[in-house]
């Protein structure tokens, strides 16, 4: 279960996620061992799934996230969709 972040204080130090690889940092948010980052709160988004070279995140837009014309704003895919 992904636990986020709730101060700057929560969050790993720069030394503790340079000791890890990229794969264990992020299987260690997943597995709730590390904290989440706060922005998956904003964007209503979850890590759901890590495996070497694959990261997936998970959510469903809400009215937050919408722009001036009612419809999902880009931002809200394109910030957790990249290959």
């Amino acid at each position: 279960m992904v636990t986020r972040a709730q101060t700057p204080a929560d969050l790993l130090k720069l030394d503790e996620i340079l000791a890890m690889s990229g794969l264990e940092f992020m299987q260690g948010i997943l597995d709730g061992a590390h904290p989440g980052p706060p922005i998956g709160d904003t964007m209503g988004y979850s890590l759901f799934e890590v495996s070497d070279g694959r990261v997936v995140f998970r959510g469903v837009p809400e009215f937050n996230v919408t722009n001036p014309m009612g419809t999902v704003h880009g931002g809200w895919y394109g910030t957790g969709s990249f290959q």
